[in-house]
C-alpha cells in the first residue's frame, strides 16, 4: 500500500508539469467569436496550448516492469519538452498581442514557458541518467524527479501569464477556445 501511494505521488508530481496539457484532453472544438483582433489572438494562443497536450498521456505505473516504466516516463517527458518547444515557437510566430501594453505580459509568458521547459529538461536528464534495475531504484529515481518537478509545478501556462493584462484577460474570457484551460474564469493578478 505504501509503495502504491509513493507511485501515485510520483505520477501526480510528473503530471503537475502538464498544467496546460491535461486540460487539452478535455477540450472540444468550438467556433470563433468575432470580437476583434485581441480575441482572435487569444483564441490562437489557446488553440496552441490545447495542442500541447492533445497527444500526451502520462504512462500508467507498472510495478512488474520498472525498467520499462522508467523508459516510458523518460519518453513522456521528452515528448512534453518537444510540445512545449512547439508552443514556444508558435507563440513567437504569432507575436505579441494586438493590444496596447500587452507586450509585457507576452514577454513574461514566454520567459516563464522557457523556464518551465528548462526545469523539465534538467529533470528529464537526471531521470535518464538514473540507474533503474528494480522497483526500489525506480522509486528512488521517480522521487528525485518528483523533487525537480515540484519546482516546475507552480507553472500554470502562458494563458495564465497573459491574463495578467486586463485587456488580454477580457479577450481570453471571450474566446471559447480558452474556456477549458487551467485558470479559465479565475482572475490573474494584475500586471505591475
Amino acid at each position: 500500500m505504501r509503495n502504491t501511494r509513493r507511485k501515485r505521488h510520483a505520477a501526480a508530481l510528473l503530471s503537475t508539469v502538464l498544467g496546460v496539457a491535461v486540460a487539452a484532453a478535455l477540450s472540444g472544438c468550438s467556433s470563433r467569436v468575432d470580437d476583434g483582433p485581441q480575441v482572435d489572438w487569444a483564441s490562437d494562443v489557446c488553440d496552441s496550448v490545447q495542442d500541447v497536450g492533445s497527444q500526451l498521456a502520462l504512462p500508467a505505473a507498472d510495478r512488474k516492469h520498472p525498467k520499462k516504466y522508467h523508459a516510458q516516463v523518460v519518453t513522456f517527458l521528452d515528448a512534453l519538452d518537444r510540445q512545449l518547444g512547439a508552443l514556444d515557437k508558435k507563440m513567437r510566430q504569432d507575436g505579441a498581442p494586438p493590444v496596447e501594453g500587452g507586450d509585457g505580459a507576452y514577454k513574461k509568458a514566454l520567459k516563464n514557458l522557457r523556464e518551465a521547459r528548462s526545469s523539465l529538461a534538467a529533470t528529464t536528464t537526471e531521470l535518464k541518467q538514473a540507474k533503474v534495475t528494480d522497483e526500489k531504484s525506480l522509486k528512488a529515481a521517480l522521487k528525485k524527479a518528483g523533487d525537480g518537478m515540484r519546482e516546475a509545478g507552480g507553472y500554470q501556462g502562458p494563458a495564465h501569464d497573459l491574463r495578467t493584462d486586463p485587456t488580454l484577460k477580457q479577450a481570453f474570457d471571450k474566446a471559447p477556445e480558452c474556456a477549458k484551460l487551467p485558470g479559465a474564469g479565475q482572475s490573474a493578478p494584475p500586471a505591475g
